[in-house]
């Protein structure tokens, strides 16, 4: 069968994408912003709860500065066109009878008795595993993926950051510790190095079919 022309080009951003380590500093235009965080907005969640919050940043200023010590002095931070922080709330937000899962549930058919007998059951099994924090945090890679992916077809080059201290990302950005934690943090901008060759395994070498 053909793939069609739009897979054709999602595939492309994806083979073109790669992990700048140094921008030039240039702002995105607003048009560029609005649609990467679109494509994170757009990204779909466990049980649509969307735990997270895209918390963006320009170049310049302060804030800037402490996430660039918070992210143990990456250039890629410093020099980003737009660093965004990909937060998500702590374990206490997906009490089945909370405001966040009250305000959520509500959006679909049925509202929140429906969304809650069967969310429930979930939620029960991640809480006693101890799980609720690490399941909110997974989530965060989904919108940051697609970030990543929508600003390579846009020619806006990125990088996902794993390595920065948590309390003084929170403290930067001014967030209370104990309603938030960092899912992770993505940089965006135009590249000042070379483009890197991408390294990755062959299909066969990862996938197969049972």
């Amino acid at each position: 069968m053909d793939i069609p022309e739009q897979a054709r080009a999602f595939l492309a951003a994806m083979r073109d994408r790669w992990a700048c380590k140094l921008y030039d500093g240039r702002a995105l235009a607003p048009e560029e912003e609005s649609l990467i965080l679109e494509c994170g907005r757009l990204s779909p969640s466990s049980f649509g709860l969307e735990p997270w919050r895209f918390v963006a940043n320009r170049p310049g200023g302060q804030v800037r500065q402490a996430l660039f010590e918070a992210c143990f002095a990456q250039d890629g931070v410093r020099t980003a066109g737009m660093v965004v922080a990909i937060l998500v709330r702590r374990a206490e937000a997906y009490d089945p009878d909370g405001p966040l899962v009250l305000q959520r549930s509500a959006r679909f058919p049925g509202g929140h008795p429906v969304f809650r007998a069967d969310f429930v059951g979930y939620y029960e099994f991640l809480k006693a595993e101890g799980r609720l924090e690490e399941w909110a945090r997974a989530q965060a890679y989904i919108p940051c993926a697609n970030m990543m992916t929508g600003a390579k077809a846009a020619g806006i080059d990125s990088c996902a950051i794993e390595g920065y201290k948590e309390a003084e990302v929170l403290a930067a950005l001014g967030f209370d510790p104990d309603i938030w934690r960092v899912g992770i943090v993505v940089t965006f901008g135009r590249p000042a190095e070379p483009v890197r060759e991408k390294i990755r395994e062959g299909l066969k070498a990862i996938s197969e079919f049972k």
